[in-house]
């Protein structure tokens, strides 16, 4: 269970970011494809975007967009050549480029290249606070994810998270994820009042965050808080998360006898 839900919370978490436009004179089809895939129009943005690269196969805002719309559509693999593409092709975006190569291969489990590719974007951009975040994330999935289920997670590893999440704070104050992200390695250090302390921050950040309501109730569960943690799932649930998810908490609610 405590690998499971890791999992699901950071991956929620993760998202690709953007790269500024080219400008008035891209091409017309350049222009349509960013617009389907801001208004979440991916086939009709894979279509315009496909046809771009295809008339300048040298255009690194068209690699780029057309990665980000074959991500949302779940082609992973032709996303991660877009984004592979961007990063040779094109110095200015390289470094979102490598962040969403991270983000994507994060998606496909491949959570030893991810941090490769978010090491090399902060690299290029050390300042950012997502990538810092990202980074630490995948470093958490990466301390939890042993052969052997029952045996602790690896401390070297959640110390790394630990610093690229301090990192991203340093950057960004009260950012709620890394303040999720913290609050999740607590738990596992098993610091259960620094953990609800750091979650209870993220959700002042983030009233509406499902994943910091679900690690806080884990860390009132742990602490022996039983009635803490049921109020924290019962949140967790109102915030209506995926269905996988939704069954995941009702069963620890079972087992803790909330009502």
């Amino acid at each position: 269970m405590r690998k499971l839900y890791l999992f699901v919370a950071v991956l929620l978490a993760l998202v690709l970011v953007a790269c500024q436009g080219e400008g008035a004179g891209v091409d017309d089809s350049l222009q349509s494809g960013r617009a389907h895939l801001e208004a979440g129009e991916y086939t009709e943005a894979i279509a315009d975007l496909e046809a771009a690269v295809e008339a300048d196969p040298d255009s690194g805002e068209a690699h780029f967009l057309l990665g980000q719309a074959y991500n949302r559509t779940g082609d992973l693999m032709k996303a991660a050549d877009e984004f592979r593409t961007v990063t040779t092709l094109d110095p200015d975006k390289a470094a979102a480029a490598h962040h969403n190569l991270g983000v994507t291969y994060f998606q496909l489990q491949e959570p030893g290249a991810a941090v490769a590719e978010f090491q090399a974007a902060l690299e290029l951009d050390p300042d950012d606070p997502d990538t810092h975040y990202q980074l630490g994330a995948t470093y958490l999935v990466l301390a939890l994810s042993g052969s052997d289920p029952t045996s602790p997670p690896d401390p070297q590893l959640l110390e790394q998270a630990v610093a690229e999440f301090e990192a991203a704070l340093e950057l960004k104050e009260n950012m709620a994820e890394a303040l999720i992200g913290m609050g999740n390695v607590y738990i596992q250090q098993g610091d259960y009042a620094a953990a609800i302390e750091a979650l209870q921050r993220a959700i002042e950040q983030a009233p509406d965050s499902p994943e910091a309501y679900y690690a806080l109730g884990e860390a009132h569960a742990r602490s022996g808080d039983t009635a803490g943690a049921c109020e924290a799932y019962d949140r967790f649930l109102a915030l209506d998360p995926p269905s996988n998810w939704r069954i995941q908490g009702e069963q620890v609610m079972t087992s803790l006898g909330c009502p």
